[in-house]
């Protein structure tokens, strides 16, 4: 009798860092894939939590997702454009990570 043997997880890459994703460490915001480590403000580095959290959708094409504290947690969402670019730059965080194709 086999009662669904799923197998083998399919592990996702994390979208924010681009390194792989264990399932006790997955986090989904936004539909993107991310480790809980990593669901950080880019703007003050403050822990995330789901509903207090805003996407700049502006910088997804460029560097990925990016998440800003927003509601309770603070209002870094809405600080300018210009200051949240100058500030990934900053931090190191302006390069879209991506993982390379399989040969």
């Amino acid at each position: 009798m086999n009662f669904g043997c799923a197998g083998d997880p399919d592990i996702k890459n994390c979208a924010f860092c681009g390194e792989k994703v264990q399932i006790a460490d997955k986090l989904m915001v936004d539909r993107e894939i991310i480790h809980k480590g990593c669901f950080n403000c880019c703007y003050c580095g403050a822990k995330l939590q789901a509903g207090n959290a805003a996407m700049e959708q502006s910088f997804f094409n460029r560097y990925g997702p990016r998440w800003y504290c927003a509601g309770a947690l603070g209002n870094c969402a809405l600080v300018p454009v210009a200051q949240k670019d100058a500030k990934l730059k900053e931090r190191g965080l302006n390069v879209k990570k991506t993982v390379k194709a399989k040969k």
